[in-house]
This record gives structure tokens, sequence and C-alpha cells, in this order.
């Protein structure tokens, strides 16, 4: 703490000190802003991510805790909201470009602004202090109603996936294939669309078969000609004896011990990790399915 408040008067002599912050607990989302002269506390809609929130409190404390006559120096703890600043681009988040359009404002005005990280709950005082007054908040604070778009999105995105996650284990599917990776995790172990489009299939039995086209009736046999069974995807990868010598092999390089399993435990199996789902996706193509 001493080093740093000697950094300060070593290189900012003459700058006004302001400490931001941004805080998110499961009540409440808030802002804060701190300087010798006055103070602020908000609440923010509770969608506002906590990356938000702290390029939120900078700009709350542009707005409402500069000084006219001063150069300004601004402390946070956001990392992340110091690096997304120094990277600006077209693709940054709106609430980084609302920062920087102020940040520019000030400096048409003659006005110097510069943003310094200090660690968080490093003993320094300013950002000590603006912490504080962002856990103080409560329903009698100052609410601002905005959100960010990118916040709106994530949102939605996660709500969409908890909904399918929680309709598939309400579903039949749930006793037939068993617990499975959510559809995220299962998404970042695959290569591209083509690989989810196929994983997708092969845990919903929708994979092209005769056993399959047959139920709608666009195929006339669909029995398998070596086996004589029905010929879907389950007997494709877990019977059928014109593949038997690719399924031990298979078997081996996934821990399957029993030659005779089920469905729902070769995709328990295929789906525990992602070098064994890269195993299974570059194997299906000996089964003939692509």
């Amino acid at each position: 703490s001493s080093d740093f408040i000697e950094c300060i008067q070593r290189f900012f002599t003459n700058h006004f000190i302001i400490a931001t912050d941004g805080s998110k607990s499961h009540c409440y989302t808030s802002i804060a802003g701190f300087s010798c002269l006055q103070q602020f506390c908000y609440r923010i809609h509770p969608l506002n991510s906590v990356f938000t929130a702290e390029v939120l409190a900078i700009c709350q404390a542009l707005d409402e805790l500069v000084v006219p006559e001063k150069d300004i120096l601004i402390l946070s703890d956001s990392f992340s909201a110091l690096s997304s600043l120094k990277n600006i681009s077209f693709h940054s988040p709106k609430v980084i470009q609302r920062l920087a359009a102020k940040i520019h404002i000030r400096k048409n005005l003659n006005q110097k602004i510069a943003l310094l990280w200090v660690p968080g709950h490093s003993g320094v005082s300013w950002n000590e202090k603006a912490d504080s007054i962002a856990k103080q908040v409560s329903d009698f604070s100052p609410y601002i109603d905005w959100i960010a778009s990118e916040d709106i999105f994530s949102h939605l995105k996660k709500q969409s996936l908890q909904i399918t996650e929680e309709n598939y284990h309400e579903s039949k599917y749930q006793l037939l294939i068993g617990n499975i990776p959510d559809i995220l995790t299962i998404s970042k172990w695959t290569g591209n669309r083509v690989q989810d489009r196929l994983i997708a299939r092969i845990i919903s039995k929708t994979i092209t078969t005769p056993g399959l086209l047959s139920r709608f009736n666009p195929h006339p046999d669909p029995l398998c000609r070596v086996c004589n069974e029905i010929n879907d995807i389950s007997h494709i990868l877990l019977r059928c004896q014109k593949y038997a010598s690719v399924r031990v092999i298979l078997w081996r390089k996934l821990n399957i011990v029993s030659a005779n399993i089920t469905y729902d435990v070769l995709l328990s199996h295929v789906l525990a990790s992602k070098n064994h789902l890269l195993i299974f996706v570059q194997t299906l193509k000996y089964f003939d399915i692509d």
C-alpha cells in the first residue's frame, strides 16, 4: 500500500483521484464511486455482469465525480475492464464503447483521464472504500435501469440451454439414453458444426438407416442383410456382425469391457471425455456412418 501511494505521488501528483467498483451478489448488482469530495452508489439490473458493473461504475464516475479544472486518475480493480478499453474495437462490448466515448469527450475538453489497475483487496484505501460503498447497496439505493445487450444475450442463451436440459430430463429420452453432458459441453468437444449434427443424430437415434427409413415407408427392407435384424443405429453400433472387428477395436479404445452393452451405456462411454468422443467420431466411418 505504501509503495502504491508513493507511485501515485510520483507519477500522478496533480491528478484528482477517483476509485470505482462494481459488485454482484445473490441479492444485488451495484456500482460505486468515491473521491475526497463525494461518492455514489447505485443498484443496477441483476442481469448485468460484474464486468459490465465495473465499466459502468467508471462511466458514472466520469459523469458525477470529476472536477473540471484537474486531470483525473481513476482507480479500478477490474483488469478485464481496463484491458478491454485498451484493446477497443468495433466488436467491443457496448459499455466499453460508451466509456471510450466519455473519455474522448473529456479529452476534447483538454482534460486528461488516466486509468490505473489496483489489485483487489490489496490494502489501497481508495479502492477499499469504493468496495465497501458498493456492498452497502440496499432496496432504498437509487436504481439505474440499464442492461448491457451482451448480458441480455448471455442470459437468454443460458436460459435456452437450461430449458433444453430440463425438457430432456423430463422426457422419455432420459430413460433411453441416460445422463449425458450438457449440450454446451459437447459442442466445445466437437470440431465443427458437421460433427455437432452427427453427434446430435447419434444421441437421438436419427441417423439415416434402413431401419429408421422403414418407419416412414421410404425404404422397402428394414432388415440387415447380414444379421436379419432391424438395421437401425443401435444394431449397427452394438450387434451387427459386419462390423464385429471394428467394434472390438472401438470397445478397447473406449475402455468398454463387456461385449454386450446397451445403447445408453455406449453413449456414457463415448461422452465420458473429449478424447473418447473424438475417437468415436473418427471410427464412425468404419461403420459406414457419416
